[in-house]
């Protein structure tokens, strides 16, 4: 899902998310029971979690036409345009769906457009933008490559008149003219998963959350993620409910089946009272979950995992009552028909709009009977009707 920067390649893996608990109070107050949490019916305790379940219950519940519109309102297809979609991997699940579906809303509109996969290698995605700059592309489709990984090419695709949308994105001076969902979208899945934390934790553990970080600080989205994390502990913090940072930790893309793993494994055996673990995204916790499995550090009874992307793995280890016990999902086939729909406004002139995208907290409760999740509703009818196609 999104992008690595290392050394001398950059590796991408796409990735990414709820989880729950309650806090166990600091300071005055009600005497906690045995398990931790404060059993407090009022004050500023109470109050929090009152706005956490609310949150929560809203960001669990089904996606429809009125909730996530589609636009209802565009531009008349330009026809004869020619689209380059470049994404960070397409062995990776995350950058592959967006990419395919981008593809196939493209060939709806009669255009040409062709996947360049640089499987991860920031020279071969260098050098697929200038490919698509020499062929005559008009468009460019990027999935979870940062501007900044390529601002140079970027620059120069956008200087020689091409248009260029992302999904899930970090931009760099306006070289990316619609990312999808929103960066701060990002933001608020990270915060939506604390929160489901948070709840989890009172209900399984009858303790509040302390969390193990994990970040990926190469990705814009990444970083955004952790930051809502790490905002709602200062809030549970501040509202006196118990919640801790218990641990920070930082990998690379291109360890997270490698080297990350066992250091997950020791910042857990170190810090033996967390309770969960986040990391940025789906296909980091994914091996994370497999060293913590192998360590038996992994008991879905005494601490749980939450990240985002809702990747078929993940939600399978969701579905199943697992180590993961929440994902932040994105309907990533609608993101490619959103992408295309931008590049059209941009084709015709415009400037692009909100297409309804926003994440959903995918728990055991409300997880699909199989595969990953990919939007309560299909999006595609009401694109086509956008676009006046049968």
């Amino acid at each position: 899902m999104s992008v690595l920067r290392g050394s001398p390649r950059l590796l991408a893996i796409a990735a990414s998310v709820a989880v729950t608990a309650f806090a166990a109070g600091c300071g005055g107050g009600p005497a906690a029971p045995a398990g931790g949490a404060r059993q407090e019916t009022s004050g500023p305790v109470a109050a929090f979690d009152a706005k956490v379940r609310a949150d929560v219950d809203a960001a669990l519940a089904a996606q429809t036409e009125q909730t996530n519109p589609v636009p209802a309102e565009g531009p008349a297809v330009v026809p004869g345009k020619k689209l380059v979609i470049i994404p960070c991997a397409m062995a990776v699940e995350g950058c592959a769906r967006p990419a395919h579906a981008a593809q196939e809303a493209a060939k709806v509109l009669g255009w040409e457009a062709s996947i360049d996969d640089p499987a991860g290698d920031a020279s071969k995605m260098s050098a697929a933008i200038k490919r698509a700059v020499s062929s005559g592309a008009h468009g460019i489709v990027l999935n979870s490559i940062d501007a900044a990984a390529v601002q140079g090419d970027l620059r120069a695709a956008r200087k020689a008149g091409l248009s260029v949308v992302c999904d899930m994105c970090g931009d760099t001076g306006g070289l990316i003219q619609s990312v999808s969902p929103p960066l701060e979208e990002n933001e608020r899945a990270g915060y939506l998963l604390a929160q489901q934390a948070y709840l989890l934790t009172k209900e399984r553990f009858g303790s509040a959350p302390r969390f193990i970080v994990m970040l990926d600080d190469e990705f814009a989205t990444v970083r955004a993620r952790a930051a809502g994390v790490k905002r709602f502990i200062g809030n549970c913090e501040a509202a006196g409910a118990g919640c801790e940072l218990a641990a920070e930790g930082r990998h690379l893309a291109a360890e997270i089946s490698t080297t990350a793993p066992s250091r997950v494994v020791q910042l857990a055996r170190s810090n033996p009272r967390h309770n969960v673990l986040f990391a940025g995204y789906d296909a980091a916790l994914h091996f994370f979950a497999q060293g913590l499995r192998q360590a038996g550090l992994a008991d879905p009874a005494k601490v749980i995992g939450i990240s985002v992307d809702a990747d078929v793995a993940n939600t399978d280890d969701i579905r199943k009552g697992g180590f993961q016990a929440a994902s932040a999902g994105v309907a990533m086939r609608r993101v490619g028909y959103g992408m295309v729909d931008d590049l059209n406004r941009l084709f015709s002139g415009g400037q692009p709009v909100a297409q309804g995208i926003s994440v959903k907290l995918i728990t055991k409760a409300n997880a699909p009977a199989s595969g990953s999740w990919d939007g309560d509703f299909d999006a595609t009818p009401h694109y086509l009707k956008l676009w006046g196609k049968p």
